[in-house]
């Protein structure tokens, strides 16, 4: 089959997989959007070589579990650099090394572990043995990925409403993020990879009509029109299209 078909078709297949290895492992949010578009990334790199892998010995669906997977812990490998468990947890097994992997790692509360846990189904361990584990692992420096954040995003000091403007903007962007997901996800499947490709993941038009086979000045046009829909669904959650920046102004 045509990998680039082969990936518009299974195109929510992807999206699934890459949102229940979040799941499984406690990634939620911006990590989990920014894992999925890692995971879009990588099956479109050089004229999908990946996809051209599949030798239909398997479900296609079993195919992509296994190569999501492995794409999930390259990529917690380039954003923490490589982890190793300590000793002790090898020792003590497999809810262990989890429990000192999601506090000492990812930088969770010993409840949002215990939570992390629990979600992966495949452990039977009560929450008093988690917590007696924990008070006999050696103690490790949190490592946590913080987030890049502008200068003008944050509350400035001599404003006494400050956080309370911070609150309602991050409410508002929310909001519009929100609602452009919703957006995007009603498109058809190629006009919402066309989006992803150009908008998330940083290609340029001409990149977008060679992974996808078409030419490119037709492109532009097709784009335009995605976006006046995109834009029409904004407003019709109430949302304006000025809200989300690519939207509003940013070149083609």
């Amino acid at each position: 089959m045509d990998p680039h078909a082969l990936y518009v078709d299974h195109l929510d297949v992807i999206n699934r997989i890459a949102e229940s290895v979040c799941r499984r492992n406690g990634v939620r949010g911006a990590d989990a959007e920014d894992f999925a578009s890692e995971v879009r990334l990588k099956l479109l790199q050089d004229d999908y070589a990946v996809l051209r892998k599949f030798r239909h010995t398997s479900s296609l669906t079993t195919f992509l579990t296994v190569v999501i997977s492995n794409l999930y812990r390259d990529y917690r490998i380039k954003q923490w650099g490589k982890w190793r468990p300590s000793a002790e947890a090898r020792r003590r097994g497999a809810a262990a090394v989890m429990l000192e992997t999601a506090v000492y790692r990812d930088g969770r509360t010993f409840e949002e572990a215990c939570a992390t846990i629990e979600q992966n189904g495949r452990l039977r361990v009560s929450r008093d043995e988690l917590r007696k584990i924990m008070a006999e692992l050696p103690r490790r420096p949190a490592r946590r990925v913080m987030e890049e954040v502008r200068g003008d995003d944050l509350p400035a000091d001599d404003r006494a409403d400050g956080s309370v403007l911070y609150e309602e903007r991050t409410a508002h962007v929310r909001a519009a993020t929100d609602a452009l997901q919703r957006a995007v996800a009603r498109l058809d499947p190629e006009d919402r990879l066309i989006v992803g490709m150009r908008f998330f993941e940083g290609f340029t038009i001409a990149e977008v009509a060679r992974a996808l086979g078409v030419e490119q000045k037709p492109l532009y046009a097709r784009l335009r029109r995605i976006l006046e829909s995109l834009a029409h669904d904004l407003a019709n959650q109430g949302i304006r299209s000025e809200s989300v920046e690519w939207l509003n102004g940013l070149p083609m």
